[in-house]
C-alpha cells in the first residue's frame, strides 16, 4: 500500500507490515532524461514488488548525495549527513508507531550515497527494537543474467533510457550519444565536468520501450526475491 494513499486507521491496522523508503536523486542524466529519474525507478519497481503484499511503500525520497556530477545543471546533491539524519528520522518515525521491519531502496547507486545509507542503517542496529535491515541499491538488484547489450552501462545509458521509455515516454526528450569518462584515477579532481561533460556512462541509443519491459520485470522479480528473504527472516541468515 502506498503511504501517502491510507488513512489513519490504515496505518494503525498494518503495524506487522514491512516498511520500504525509496530513494533517488535529483541529478543530471544526460540531455534526454529527467532530473528524477533514479528516484522515479525506484518507486515504480517498489511498487510493483510490493503488490499482493503486507508493504507500506513510502514516496520516494528524491534528494540525495551525488558527488561526481555536483556540478552539473540540475544536480542538487545533499550532505551524507543529512542523507543519514533525514533517512534514520524516518525509521525512527515508523519505529514510534511499531513497525520494526525496514528496506531502504536507492534506485541511486553513487558510491557515498550508498555508503551513508549502509552506516545509517548499521547505527539504527544500535536502537533495541530493530534486529535487521536491508539497506539495497539497484545494482544489488542486476545480475550477469539481464539482458542487455551494453557493458558497464552505469548512467543514463541503455538500462535508465530504456526503463523510462517504458515507465514514463513523455519524459524522454529524445536519445543521446555513447559515453564511456576517463576520469584521471586515482588522482581525485575538483572539475569533474571536465572529465564527464555529457553526463552518461554507457550507450542511450541501445535502449528501447521493449527493453525497458523486460528490464523492469527483471528488475522487479529481482528485488521481490529481497523482500521475500526479509519476510522470511527472524535473525537467522
Amino acid at each position: 500500500m502506498r503511504l501517502e494513499t491510507i488513512t489513519m486507521p490504515d496505518f494503525s491496522r498494518a503495524r506487522d507490515y514491512i516498511v520500504l523508503v525509496p530513494f533517488g536523486s535529483i541529478e543530471e542524466h544526460g540531455p534526454h532524461l529527467p532530473l528524477g529519474t533514479d528516484a522515479i525507478i525506484a518507486y515504480e519497481i517498489s511498487l510493483a514488488a510490493s503488490e499482493g503484499k503486507d508493504i507500506i511503500v513510502s514516496p520516494p525520497i528524491y534528494y540525495g548525495v551525488c558527488r561526481s556530477t555536483k556540478e552539473h545543471p540540475g544536480t542538487i546533491t545533499i550532505s551524507g549527513d543529512a542523507l543519514r539524519s533525514f533517512a534514520r528520522d524516518i525509521v525512527l518515525g515508523f519505529l514510534r508507531h511499531g513497525f520494526k521491519r525496514f528496506i531502504l531502496f536507492s534506485g541511486h547507486a553513487g558510491g557515498t550515497h550508498m555508503a551513508s545509507l549502509v552506516e545509517v542503517g548499521e547505527g539504527l542496529l544500535e536502537h533495541p527494537e530493530i534486529d535487521y535491515i536491508a539497506v539495497v541499491s539497484i545494482f544489488d538488484l542486476i545480475g550477469e543474467d539481464i539482458p542487455i547489450e551494453t557493458k558497464n552501462d552505469g548512467h543514463a545509458g541503455e538500462l535508465e533510457t530504456s526503463l523510462m521509455l517504458y515507465l514514463h515516454p513523455d519524459w524522454v526528450k529524445g536519445s543521446a550519444p555513447p559515453d564511456y569518462p576517463r576520469f584521471p584515477r586515482p588522482i581525485l579532481v575538483k572539475d569533474k565536468l571536465k572529465y564527464w561533460k555529457s553526463g552518461i556512462w554507457g550507450d542511450p541509443t541501445k535502449a528501447s520501450k521493449e527493453k525497458g519491459e523486460r528490464f523492469f520485470l527483471y528488475l522487479v522479480e529481482k528485488f521481490r526475491g529481497i523482500i521475500e528473504k526479509v519476510e522470511r527472516f527472524g535473525g537467522e541468515g
